[in-house]
């Protein structure tokens, strides 16, 4: 499974204007200063990278690691359909 958090944490570091080097795996959204618009129009980001629809079904997403794995899921998932 490829994992997606590297395109994740610089999308992250875009939309916040952060370096990505403070960001890993287990950085809180909330101590990186991510309010409920910015994980909105961070999953808008993320639907565009990778051509996938999170939509509303997404889990809680406290650290960063979580939205990298909703995305591999949903990626070893469509890839798994016939």
């Amino acid at each position: 499974m490829t994992t997606s958090l590297p395109t994740v944490i610089e999308l992250l570091a875009k939309s916040l204007d952060v370096p990505a080097a403070t960001i890993h795996g287990q950085t809180e959204l909330e101590a990186l200063g991510a309010d409920s618009l910015t994980v909105i129009e961070l999953i808008f980001d993320l639907e565009d990278a990778f051509k996938i629809k999170i939509g509303d079904e997404r889990p809680e997403l406290v650290v960063v690691q979580d939205i990298a794995n909703h995305i591999d899921r949903y990626l070893a998932d469509r890839q798994e359909a016939p």
